[in-house]
């Protein structure tokens, strides 16, 4: 009678959970990993190879740039960086790559036509006989695009300076940085144009008092005795009435001719509205503060929404894209460190002491009109306004080591809670999703869970992650939110970060990244389209925007994860191991590196080597494409089918990517096709 073969069986993972580095192996379901770096959890399930990063300086992005492919008969020489120029046409192109006949151009401008001739500078070099969209081959299509991302690359330059830069802000869609001057004598703000990083220039302030007519934005004043003039680019009432002639505040002016003398009248025409109490001085800002900044809207209408921040070194300030005004406050060292606008006050703080403005005035800090202090236990370390509507909103306020809401709408019932001590959290990582995220001492914190768990290690979301974070809790830097993905993420100064994400309010994963450049400053908003960007500003003098391009910067990204081992639910019976089947989604060509450990990895198996694999995800659809520029036979889900050997009682998977190339790709699941053995003796 024959042998019975044993069946074949087939074991679906579903990757999904994140990294754990500490539950015990058999506790853990397979889809879990043990390493990872550069791989995020997708809120569609699986694990996703990260976007990249890549300089900005409001110049085209490298990785928009394209690609057009040339099939010529050469006449003549034609070398990479050529500028080559349609001889009929007149449009031209910067070749990129050379593959015999073929020349593939960048930088087009006007559009080439096929039998045209062409050259470079004066010299015909030869005619154009086809002009093809993408190339047909993934590997080949994705060098094609990362070649063109470099041209473009290479025009984009740092943030004129010194140091570190130092914040970066967005407002009205475009994007905003601080870097000290080349002396590090002065902190110098920069806006983002078509052109590069061009200087914003700042006014002068002057205060006044015994106002008894407001002066319009945009009028131009002079002083009677002295006969200077300026053109007022805001003026900013601090306290007082102009019914009751006693109005006091500050100007901030442009064009200023003459010199304004204290004590004389300022007018407009022969109308007297107030009396200056300080000559005109320059706006500057002291060096090495940190920028935090939010949006807020104290003016009704969609035009009035400014840019409101702090650094810790200079006065708060307000920005509406053209003007910079410096706010006073009553505080001696008037240096704020983080700021917020909730229920349409400023709130700032000073060390332990928070302080907020009159109600809908961001310039008005007496407790006359409204402002109050309130004390804390320790140094603030964030302020965030919480999920909520209108009556039930409120204020999260946290130390290094407490965390306290403020309820309430107005100095008239604002009241502060003590929500949970020992629960604090690390400077700047402070965000807000379903619920309030935080890092705390023991790991990334929500409000639910530390209400739920107090200030023991169970309350924090990152529980499982206590190896990687125990000497990087001090590293924090700051943080950001990818809504898109439904991520919190975490920036250190090693160039790590975590990326949590969390779906409905269900956690699931963490994973870890490491970055060639260190996040030192973030900021998160939209575009003048209203699409969602997040920037980082970094210690060379770059601003980088993340979830963008195939590479760090034009560097490539290593990206692995190595599954907990998985028994199959038989930890004590051997396998043996026949075949698996990977799953893959993704718009693009991918290249992974497909590896294994049996047995606990024990030096008494044949461990297999890792090997590559290619996948095409490319699709095109009939409404939304361009013709000539997709793939027929492309697909954006697929498995790929790879040969595995060997007989163990486990096995750990492992995938691999190292590419500067490659758009990201999510792995799905891995199907492992196996026969039962005997049991473990």
């Amino acid at each position: 009678m024959p042998l019975k073969t044993p069946p074949v069986q087939y074991d679906l993972i579903r990757l999904n959970g994140g990294l754990d580095q500490v539950t015990p192996t058999l506790s853990l379901p397979p889809g879990f990993a043990r390493k990872a770096a550069n791989f995020e959890a997708s809120i569609t399930g699986g694990y996703t190879r990260i976007a990249g990063y890549e300089r900005y300086d409001g110049r085209p992005s490298p990785s928009a740039a394209l690609y057009v492919i040339l099939i010529c008969n050469l006449t003549g020489t034609v070398a990479v960086g050529n500028t080559i120029v349609g001889q009929s046409s007149a449009a031209t192109g910067k070749v990129i790559a050379l593959d015999g006949s073929t020349v593939v151009i960048t930088r087009e401008v006007g559009t080439f036509v096929a039998t045209e001739g062409f050259l470079v500078g004066a010299t015909p070099v030869g005619t154009i006989t086809t002009i093809q969209g993408v190339d047909s081959d993934g590997y080949q299509d994705a060098v094609y695009r990362n070649l063109a991302a470099d041209d473009y690359r290479a025009d984009i330059t740092v943030v004129p300076g010194s140091g570190n830069i130092l914040g970066v802000g967005i407002h009205a869609g475009t994007v905003y940085a601080w870097r000290n001057n080349a002396g590090a004598t002065a902190a110098v703000m920069y806006k983002a144009t078509a052109s590069g990083w061009t200087i914003v220039t700042f006014g002068k302030t002057m205060s006044f008092n015994l106002g008894v007519i407001a002066i319009p934005d945009g009028s131009t004043i002079n002083g009677q005795t002295s006969g200077a003039t300026a053109v007022v680019s805001r003026t900013m009432l601090a306290s007082g009435s102009y019914s009751a002639g006693t109005a006091a505040g500050q100007l901030v002016l442009s064009s200023v001719t003459g010199v304004f003398t204290i004590g004389e009248n300022i007018r407009i025409g022969a109308t007297v509205y107030a009396v200056v109490v300080s000559v005109p001085v320059q706006i500057t800002l002291l060096p090495n503060g940190r920028f935090e900044t939010v949006i807020a809207n104290f003016g009704g209408g969609t035009a009035n929404a400014k840019m409101y921040g702090a650094d810790g070194v200079n006065k708060a300030f307000e920005f509406d894209g053209t003007v910079f005004a410096p706010i006073p406050t009553t505080m001696t060292t008037d240096t704020p460190t983080h700021v917020v606008v909730h229920k349409q006050h400023m709130f700032l703080s000073f060390g332990a002491s928070l302080q907020f403005s009159a109600i809908g005035n961001p310039y008005q800090w007496s407790p006359v009109l409204g402002a109050g202090e309130i004390a804390m236990n320790g140094p603030i370390s964030n302020m965030i306004a919480l999920p909520g509507d209108q009556s039930s909103g409120a204020l999260a306020v946290y130390t290094r080591h407490d965390t306290s809401v403020l309820y309430g709408t107005s100095s008239a019932n604002f009241a502060l809670s003590t929500f949970n001590t020992g629960t604090g959290a690390m400077p700047y990582t402070a965000q807000n999703m379903d619920q309030s995220y935080v890092l705390d001492d023991r790991g990334i914190v929500s409000l639910g869970t530390s209400l739920n768990f107090g200030n023991f290690t169970p309350a924090t979301l990152t529980m499982t992650l206590r190896p990687f974070l125990i000497n990087r809790i001090n590293l924090a830097t700051g943080s950001t939110l990818s809504r898109e993905k439904g991520q919190y993420r975490v920036f250190f100064s090693d160039g790590t970060a975590l990326y949590m994400t969390i779906l409905n309010g269900k956690l699931l994963g963490t994973m870890p990244v490491q970055m060639l450049d260190p996040v030192l400053c973030t900021v998160e908003g939209e575009t003048s389209s209203g699409s969602a960007v997040q920037y980082f500003g970094s210690d060379n003098g770059m601003v980088y925007q993340l979830d963008k391009g195939t590479s760090f910067d034009g560097d490539p990204i290593a990206a692995s994860f190595n599954l907990v081992y998985n028994s199959t639910k038989s930890p004590r019976v051997l396998k043996r191991y026949r075949h698996s089947s990977v799953e893959m989604s993704g718009d693009y060509y991918a290249q992974i590196q497909f590896g294994y450990d049996l047995g606990y990895r024990t030096e008494y198996l044949t461990q297999p080597l890792d090997e590559t694999y290619d996948v095409d995800l490319r699709s095109s659809y009939w409404d939304s494409m361009i013709w000539d520029n997709f793939v027929w036979d492309g697909s954006d889900v697929t498995p790929s089918e790879i040969g595995i050997t060997g007989t163990a009682e486990n096995m750990s998977i492992r995938i691999s990517s190292t590419s500067d190339i490659l758009q990201p790709f999510t792995v799905n699941s891995i199907i492992i096709h196996y026969t039962l053995r005997r049991g473990l003796r």
